[in-house]
This record gives C-alpha cells, sequence and structure tokens, in this order.
C-alpha cells in the first residue's frame, strides 16, 4: 500500500475524549504500519464552543499518548509543520468559500434566497405530516433571471443532490447503500460565507489528498453526502472506515460528563500511556493470535491491520485497564519506573533528595510488582519517608489484641537486635530459624513486623523494607509498637 494518507479532525471544544483517542490511535498505527503521514487537523470553525486552551488541552492528550503527527498546526511553540497547511480550518475559510462558488459556477449547486420564517414553514408542515424536516426544492430550477431579480439580497449555497444511489465499500461496515432520495438539497454555505461542515472536511480531505477516512460511526450517517460531494468536486475519492463508539462500563455512550472521558483523567489517576493504548486499541481491534492482550507500542503497530477491525461497541472494562497497566508497569526497566515515580512522592510532599539514587532504585524495585498504578507508589511507601501516625485498625485488632502478643514482639525486638549484617537474606534467614524453632507459622513473626514498620497489613516484601529503612529505624519503631501493645492491655478489663 502506498500514499496512505489520514487524518484526525478533532474539534477543540473541549478534552481529548478518550473516544476521540482511540480514533486518533488507528489513524496512526495505520500510517505507522505502511509507512504513511498521519496528519493533525483542528476543525475549530465552532467559534462559540471553540477555544485556544481546549486545543492546547487536546494537543496535550495526544502528546502524552504519544500520538506524534507528521503534518499539523503549531503547538507549544512547535511551528506548523507540513506542505497542506494551514492545519486549522478556520483558517482555510476563502479555499472553502472559492470551491463552493466552483460547484455553483458548474452547476451543481445553486443560490437558495428562502428566509427563516420560509424554512421554519416548510419544518412546521414536515412537523404536521410526521415526516423529517426537508428542503422542498424552492429554487433548485430557478431561472438565471429570476435569481437576478433578487439582487443583494443575502442567500445561501445549497448543494443539488444527484439522482440515483450512493454507494460506499466501508472497510469496516461493509457496502452501506444509500438512495439519495433521501437527502434534501443541502446547504453548505451559509448566508454569512461560513462554510458548512460537509463541505469543509470534504475539501479539507481532498486538498490535503487523505486516502483513508477513518472516523467515528456517529459520521456514518454523513457518509452519503460526502461521497457526492467528493465526485462533485472531482477530487479521488478516499477509503472510508467508521469506528464504533466507545461505551461505559453501563453500556452506554461514554458521556463526557464521566470521570476517566477525558484521555487526561488516565494520567492523572497514575496509568501509563502505553497502557491505556494497548487497553484502548482493544476495544476496536482483535489480534490475530487469540487471546493476546498486551502489546507494546511497536507491536500493536507490527500487528495492527483493518481487517481485525470490528463493528460492534466494545464496553470499557476499568479492571482489565487496570490489569493491563500494572503488567506495563512490570516491563519497565526499575530505573524507568523509578523515574516515573519519584516525581509523584515529591508531589506528595516526601523528601527523596534525602535518598541515594540507588536507594530509590532498589524502593522502586521492591514495589514494582505490587502497585497497580503510578499513584499507588504513595500509599505503599509513605512510610520510608515518614513515620506513621496510626496503626490500621483491622491488623491491631488481628494482631495485638489477642493473647501472647507483647511477648511476641518482644521477642522480634530482640531478634531485629541480634540481626548482622543487616539486608535482606539475613533477615530473612533469622526469621525463619525462629519461625522453626519456635513451631509457629512464620506470618505469626511477619505480619506484627510490618504492623509495627510501617502501620500497614500490605505493601512490599517485609525483608526488603527493613533492610532500606535500616536497622535503627526498625529498633525505634518496634519499641513504640510494644509501648503501643502495653497501653492496650493496660486498657483491656
Amino acid at each position: 500500500m502506498t500514499d496512505v494518507r489520514v487524518r484526525i479532525a478533532p474539534s477543540p471544544t473541549g478534552f481529548l475524549h478518550i473516544g476521540t483517542a482511540k480514533t486518533a490511535l488507528f489513524n496512526w498505527l495505520f500510517a505507522r504500519k505502511y509507512n504513511g503521514t498521519f496528519i493533525l487537523r483542528l476543525e475549530d470553525t465552532d467559534v462559540e464552543r471553540s477555544a485556544e486552551e481546549y486545543a492546547q488541552a487536546m494537543c496535550e492528550g495526544f502528546h502524552w499518548l504519544g500520538i506524534e503527527w507528521d503534518e499539523g498546526p503549531e503547538f507549544g511553540g512547535v511551528p506548523e509543520k507540513g506542505a497542506c497547511g494551514p492545519y486549522r480550518q478556520s483558517q482555510r475559510r476563502e479555499l472553502h468559500r472559492r470551491e463552493a462558488f466552483r460547484l455553483l459556477e458548474e452547476g451543481k449547486a445553486y443560490k437558495c434566497f428562502c428566509t427563516k420564517e420560509e424554512l421554519e414553514e416548510m419544518r412546521e408542515q414536515a412537523r404536521q405530516q410526521k415526516l423529517p424536516p426537508r428542503y422542498n426544492g424552492t429554487w433548485r430550477n430557478a431561472t438565471p433571471e429570476q435569481v437576478a431579480t433578487m439582487g443583494d439580497t443575502p442567500y445561501a449555497i445549497r448543494f443539488k443532490v444527484p439522482e440515483g444511489e450512493t454507494v460506499i465499500h466501508d472497510l469496516v461496515q461493509g457496502e452501506v447503500r444509500t438512495n439519495n432520495r433521501e437527502y434534501d438539497d443541502f446547504v453548505i454555505l451559509k448566508p454569512n460565507g461560513d462554510p458548512i461542515f460537509h463541505l469543509a472536511v470534504v475539501v479539507d480531505d481532498g486538498t490535503m489528498k487523505i486516502s483513508h477516512v477513518i472516523r467515528g460511526d456517529d459520521h456514518l450517517t454523513n457518509a452519503a453526502r460526502h461521497v457526492m460531494l467528493f465526485q462533485a468536486l472531482g477530487y479521488e475519492l478516499p477509503k472510508f472506515a467508521h469506528l464504533p463508539m466507545v461505551l461505559d462500563e453501563a453500556g452506554k455512550k461514554f458521556s463526557k460528563r464521566l470521570h476517566g472521558a477525558n484521555v487526561l483523567d488516565w494520567r492523572d489517576d497514575g496509568y501509563l500511556p502505553e497502557a491505556l493504548i494497548n487497553y484502548v486499541v482493544l476495544l476496536g481491534w482483535t489480534p490475530e493470535e487469540e487471546g493476546r492482550e498486551l502489546f507494546t507500542r511497536d507491536e500493536l503497530v507490527e500487528h495492527f491491520s483493518v481487517e481485525r477491525l470490528g463493528a460492534s461497541p466494545a464496553k470499557f472494562d476499568l479492571k482489565k485497564l487496570q490489569w493491563l497497566n500494572g503488567q506495563h508497569i512490570r516491563r519497565l526497566s526499575t530505573e524507568q519506573l523509578r523515574d516515573r515515580v519519584v516525581p509523584l512522592l515529591e508531589k506528595a510532599g516526601f523528601d527523596t533528595r534525602a535518598k541515594s539514587e540507588a536507594w530509590l532504585t532498589k524502593m522502586t524495585e521492591i514495589c514494582q510488582t505490587k502497585i497497580p498504578t503510578l499513584n499507588d507508589i504513595v500509599p505503599y511507601t509513605d512510610f520510608f519517608f515518614v513515620e506513621p501516625a496510626a496503626y490500621e485498625e483491622k491488623a491491631v485488632s488481628k494482631q495485638w489484641k489477642k493473647p501472647g502478643a507483647l511477648d511476641r514482639m518482644r521477642t522480634i525486638r530482640a531478634l531485629l537486635e541480634g540481626v548482622a549484617p543487616w539486608d535482606h537474606d539475613t533477615l530473612k534467614a533469622a526469621y525463619e530459624q525462629l519461625s522453626e524453632t519456635s513451631g509457629e507459622g512464620l506470618g505469626q513473626f511477619v505480619h506484627p513486623t510490618r504492623l509495627a514498620c510501617t502501620g500497614k497489613s500490605v505493601g512490599p516484601g517485609l525483608f526488603e523494607l527493613l533492610e532500606l529503612l535500616g536497622k535503627d529505624v526498625c529498633l525505634e519503631r518496634v519499641d513504640k509498637a510494644i509501648q503501643f501493645i502495653e497501653t492496650v492491655e493496660e486498657k483491656t478489663p
């Protein structure tokens, strides 16, 4: 396949929606698969709703995902790139107008002088007849003389829908046939000179030589109009692929009001862009290797094919995303993960500068198989930076409010006092020896120690965290735990 040129053309009227990200990903993958060109084009002609801050937020979302465009508008100090610009629809208005008037001159469109009142009357008549609102073609066959008599009266330009049938060979939806009689002569240029979306998108796709239009299936109802315009304008017709939408966990359209609709919500929640890309692609594509779900970005490019895109919408599954995120965290090198979590610890108020790089790397290593998201590093490691302010109540009841709890903690204290050298293997051997000598399970000593040193019942491996905490800190915390148990026993009748 040669000369692949695809685009994502979002309207900057809000954040980067998860559905838009999905469409962008499939376009990006398709371009990378066939060494093609991926284009970002901002459809910012909705002046009332478009805002530069939204454009910036949308581009930020693309950057976080690692979806870099080959051609596109200026963003973040990076100049516009590409030979088919400008890449903001609002800057292409004169081109759209010129093409509308070309259609007019070629007899493929006409001037419509209907007033708002006349158009409303047509809509009312349709409502009364329980029909969809349609333009009745009043000015379709007007003579040049009739048009001339209107003088400077404002007019819209309407496309003259041809007779016959429009057939779309959609790469996802299959063959889609539409009788052109289902469409009225639709407006392509407003009386104020602004282009309608249908004209603008076709002109932009045609002049940018887009080879494949891969977009959401909410545009499938527009596709026939667009094909008619492509043909009327004499542009090469691209291939179409209309993708199903992303549904929320309830099986409904993923509302913009839901947390997670904004792609950057997942960044803030501690998810890796690699994991989100992996998951979102699986919402509309089935790999050839049955049962496989874990892919790197490069592996997705290698295995991607349009033929395996699905036509049915997929429901969002948070648990599956969490699982994938954990898998991608495991795939990072310890140093890569360290560099991602240290800023989160600093943001939480912990002084990581007091620790060496080797210590931070080891801390990351003992958590790497435990944390499902990057943000989980904070509750998993906070005890390394600040002394626990309290103990988990359930763990206290289970470990320290039972007969022999105080004696067991004193035994643990004596054990730790005698450990040398203070490292994982020596600590582990000492605890195993204590378990064997006492005839009690290893957990009877591990769990109380963890609670004393971290305030928690779960976390990194005990012997690893004890080594990193250091002997003096551990003994100090065990002493405080003993004092705590003594106070509890004094209060117990």
